[in-house]
């Protein structure tokens, strides 16, 4: 009977072992999966299909790398297109140098590319 019982014991004793170093290697694969995952270099990214490239580092942040003539140009409309909106008129109506600075563009804008409009 007792060597039953010391070998119940050892299987207990075993499972217990096996279990320990079941949670070990799980401690270990966390790990590994953690420093995978928490690289501080940057990635590039184009959202734009390559005219525009940013480097975004892992806090989400990003710098702009390099930017073709056509990205630069789309820029520069979308922010020009802020001086001919409704809020533009507007503004125009209560600044009168603003007007004054719109008129003459109007007039250089006619005078170089003829009366399109």
């Amino acid at each position: 009977m007792d060597t039953v019982e010391n070998a119940g014991r050892r299987k207990a004793q075993d499972k217990q072992r096996t279990g320990q170093l079941a949670h070990k290697d799980m401690a270990k694969k966390k790990s590994r999966r953690f420093k995978k995952t928490s690289r501080r270099g940057a990635i590039y990214v184009s959202p734009d299909g390559g005219h525009t490239v940013y480097q975004q580092m892992a806090n989400g942040r990003r710098k702009l790398i390099e930017e073709d003539s056509h990205a630069r140009i789309l820029r520069e409309l979308q922010q020009d297109s802020d001086m001919f909106g409704f809020e533009a008129h507007e503004a125009r109506k209560k600044y009168p140098a603003l007007q004054k600075a719109y008129d003459q563009y109007r007039t250089i804008w006619q005078l170089t590319m003829g009366n399109e409009e």
